[in-house]
């Protein structure tokens, strides 16, 4: 069962021990262990895909899914607003991929299904594989068509990622699609 320690601050991760910038895993894949910081003007316009995709950032009614809206878009804004969430960090080995930015730590297990919560609530089943060269994390509700996927790519030299991110919620307009591009942190 994957671990999800959420805390009140959004999406993120405990500091992992920075490894060499292009030193392969054990498992010969690539190597994301580190801490990243993100890089605004190569990523896409957060304000602007968010504006788009999720709505405003105040209820409309007084469905339960507009709260998850309003929520879910101030989570996502605070990777434009919060220093502490503009550093991500990874840490993986054969069997666990961990991933987040600011205070949230999500575990994934390679080759198993998981249950965890998702950003607004709610159970989602979790899963993390390879595909190729990448690391692709998912989590899907178990009630509804929530969905977070998460691509990791590694640039040339391993020193800087490209995170593509897809997010569904029933209460957003369209589905938000994000390129988001970090730098290996300096040690």
């Amino acid at each position: 069962m994957p671990k999800k320690i959420v805390t009140l601050a959004g999406l993120a991760l405990a500091l992992a021990v920075l490894l060499p910038a292009a030193a392969p895993a054990a498992d010969g894949q690539p190597n994301f262990t580190g801490s990243w910081t993100f890089v605004q003007h190569r990523s896409d316009d957060l304000r602007q895909k968010i504006a788009a995709a999720v709505g405003p950032d105040y209820t409309q009614n007084s469905k339960k899914s507009e709260q998850a809206r309003v929520w879910i878009r101030g989570w996502l804004e605070g990777v434009i607003q919060d220093p502490e969430k503009r550093i991500l960090t990874i840490e993986h080995t054969p069997s666990e991929f961990k991933s987040g930015m600011g205070d949230e730590v999500n575990v994934y297990y390679f080759g198993r299904e998981a249950t965890g919560t998702g950003p607004a609530g709610g159970h989602v089943k979790v899963t993390v594989v390879w595909q190729g060269d990448q690391i692709v994390t998912e989590e899907k509700q178990v009630k509804g068509k929530g969905r977070i996927r998460a691509v990791y790519t590694l640039q040339t030299g391993g020193r800087s990622l490209q995170v593509d991110w897809h997010l569904e919620h029933e209460s957003f307009k369209e589905p938000l699609d994000v390129r988001l591009a970090f730098d290996r942190a300096a040690k």
